[in-house]
């Protein structure tokens, strides 16, 4: 009987063959059917599975054997769930229709073998991630283990006469089989796989090389033939793709046959990959061309891929400046600006009022240099990046304003411009230089000027603005306070009539004297020189901004200095001073905090000191905002600088506020550390000279 069940399943296995067909017939289904191929996988399995079943190893009456349990466990295993579900439903419906008293046993088969393929299919490569045939062995193993513990699902005397009979040829066959069977199947994946792989490869290839705007041609370096061309060959050269491709390079190239092929070598071998030549046009037309060409493996044969440029312009511009560079040499040299010449990044040539520029005194002194090294450390790497376009692209590069460095470590602002140029035989560029440090910084101080002179007129605006507004609520304040005043007189003292009339009058005098404050310091007109208390300014300034303060959580701390004595100055001026370092301090503060905070707070101290036998007067005012970062502390003072938005700051405050404490003969300085605080400090002579006549 074993020998007889061995040969029966020997057979059975060979149907299983025709799952690789299975494989090969997926594969070839219309791209449309896509979604379909699923379903027809597992029907074709179901078939396969009918088929295997109806040629069987008959044990008993109603108790068969068969390779299902091979076909659906690789089947799961290869194929996924969807066919295998479908091949292992059909299998199924037609055991039960077999009956008999394996019936249960073969169902449970069936649903051993998919469950345990598709639960494989994600662990296996864990377990074993580079045997697949140990991968496949186990499954097959576990498998028709789990297969011949099924067998007790029938009466167990049965069971046991089966399992005795069929063990051997069940784990010696079985698993070999699934091995067998699943690296053929992985095999055709395979392949499958790679061969869609390099169809996409040579449809990628053949779009870039079809679509390309640039001249690309496909060469075989070893008979010079040129092998395919693309639409742009045809237009540029003008004869057909088909006549080209029985072309060979020599045949459109000006050099002889010996001298394309060492070129040819030479690009094979990626010693060199540019070409500057001329070819000939179907019409016979020479034409300038540059050319970039690198070898392809094509069906394991190394071609040459090539793109072509026309260069005919430039390469006639470029032969007339090198016709001239002699003509030119001695205008050059004598023309009354600064003018050199650099090839390879370095000085080649340098007229008289370049050495004057840059401090040399002879020529040598600057041959051979670098350029870029007299140039502005900050502006190195843009210079490059110039020189880079006129050496190697032979593009000019449009003027610029940038700084130079002298030989003694002097800067010079300079508008500088070139063209390509070449220089015994080096590409390089012609560079002009015109030395406008001076106009530059009369432009500064041009700008510098307006922008204070637009400041000076927005102010006057605000005075006159501030004045009328100033008159028109003295009026009703006037009237208000003397009504208060006539209650209060009328009231019997100590009354609430008193009491409310009293802090009548005290908060309309505070409102006058607001508003007297508001109006005097607006006012930008020409205040005379006088002497002035520190309180008042102190006092005068707080009272402008304390409300603002107060609503932004803000906690303002003075301290002043008992004692302190009057200064000469505009005091308008001085609190406008004053005034901007708050405001300045205020912005810090918000910045930093969004609500209270105990942080939140400026600190603004007055006190006395001596520098230089005279007496000076220090206003600080310090927060813990998020302090100057090192890189702008040295251009907080500059016009429109400002880290503020645009609609927040014009970057003029602090510039006007250290103009006016210039014309104080004082000094506006600044301490801070990033991200702790910032101390503005405001430093005033008593006596600054100035006569009060």
């Amino acid at each position: 009987m074993a020998e007889g069940m061995i040969i029966s399943l020997i057979n059975n296995l060979a149907l299983l063959l025709a799952l690789g067909v299975i494989y090969e017939v997926s594969y070839s289904l219309p791209s449309r059917w896509n979604k379909a191929v699923e379903i027809i996988k597992g029907l074709l399995i179901g078939m396969i599975c009918l088929a295997i079943m109806l040629v069987p190893f008959q044990f008993t009456s109603g108790l068969v054997f068969d390779t299902r349990s091979i076909l659906l466990s690789i089947s799961a295993y290869v194929f996924g769930p969807i066919p295998s579900i479908i091949a292992g439903a059909i299998g199924i419906a037609y055991r039960v229709s077999m009956g008999g008293v394996g019936v249960f046993t073969g169902v449970t088969v069936v649903i051993l073998s998919v469950a345990l393929g598709l639960l494989w299919r994600r662990i296996g490569p864990q377990i074993f991630p580079r045997r697949i045939w140990l991968q496949i062995y186990v499954l097959g193993l576990v498998v028709h283990i789990l297969m011949l513990g099924a067998m007790f699902l029938m009466p167990f005397e049965s069971a046991i006469v089966v399992v005795r009979a069929i063990r051997l040829p069940v784990l010696a066959i079985y698993p070999i089989g699934s091995v067998f069977l699943a690296v053929l199947l992985l095999h055709q994946r395979d392949r499958h796989e790679a061969m869609g792989r390099v169809v996409e490869a040579e449809n990628r290839y053949r779009t870039l090389f079809e679509g390309s705007k640039t001249i690309n041609m496909l060469v075989d370096p070893a008979s010079g033939k040129i092998l395919d061309v693309n639409p742009a060959a045809v237009d540029y050269y003008g004869w057909t793709a088909q006549q080209m491709k029985g072309m060979r390079v020599s045949d459109i190239s000006t050099l002889s046959a010996v001298e394309v092929k060492n070129e040819m070598d030479l690009a094979v071998a990626g010693q060199q990959n540019y070409f500057q030549v001329q070819h000939r046009k179907s019409d016979g037309t020479v034409v300038d061309v540059e050319v970039y060409s690198g070898p392809i493996e094509i069906d394991g044969k190394t071609m040459l891929y090539s793109a072509t440029h026309d260069i005919t312009q430039r390469v006639a511009v470029q032969r007339e400046l090198e016709d001239s560079e002699n003509r030119f040499r001695r205008l050059i040299d004598s023309a009354p600006a600064a003018i050199f010449i650099q090839a390879d990044g370095v000085f080649v040539f340098v007229n008289r009022f370049t050495m004057e520029l840059l401090g040399a005194k002879r020529p040598q002194d600057l041959i051979g240099t670098s350029v870029v090294e007299r140039c502005h450390p900050d502006e190195r790497e843009a210079v490059q990046k110039r020189i880079r376009l006129l050496n190697e692209s032979k593009l000019a590069v449009p003027i610029r304003t940038g700084t130079m460095v002298r030989l003694d470590g002097s800067t010079v602002i300079v508008d500088i411009s070139a063209v390509p140029i070449q220089y015994k035989g080096k590409h390089g560029a012609l560079v002009f230089a015109q030395d406008v440090t001076e106009r530059i910084q009369m432009e500064r101080v041009k700008s510098e000027m307006e922008a204070q002179q637009r400041q000076r007129q927005k102010m006057e605006a605000i005075g006159t603005l501030a004045g009328g507004v100033a008159h028109e609520i003295n009026n009703p304040i006037s009237g208000i306070m003397n009504y208060a005043q006539l209650i209060q007189d009328k009231a019997t003292d100590g009354s609430e009539q008193a009491v409310y009339a009293g802090e009548i009058i005290h908060e309309t005098e505070r409102i006058a004297q607001i508003v007297r404050n508001l109006l005097q310091f607006s006012r930008q007109e020409k205040q005379s020189h006088s002497y002035a208390s520190p309180y008042d300014i102190v006092e005068q300034t707080i009272s402008l901004i304390r409300t603002i303060i107060k609503k932004d959580q803000i906690e303002l701390e003075i301290e002043m200095e008992p004692g302190l004595p009057k200064l000469k100055c505009r005091s308008q001026q001085i609190q406008q001073v004053i005034m901007n370092l708050l405001t300045n301090a205020r912005d810090a503060l918000n910045e930093k905090y969004d609500t209270y905070d105990e942080n939140k707070k400026i600190r603004l101290l007055v006190q006395q000191h001596a520098k230089d036998d005279r007496r000076w007067i220090r206003f600080v005012v310090e927060d813990r905002g998020s302090g100057i970062p090192v890189e702008i502390k040295d251009k907080i003072f500059e016009p429109f600088f400002s880290t503020k938005p645009k609609d927040l700051g014009t970057g003029l405050g602090l510039s006007i506020s250290f103009g006016i404490v210039h014309d104080h003969h004082g000094i506006l300085s600044v301490d801070s550390k990033e991200g702790e605080y910032t101390r503005m400090i405001l430093d005033l002579p008593v006596d600054n000279g100035w006569d009060l006549k």
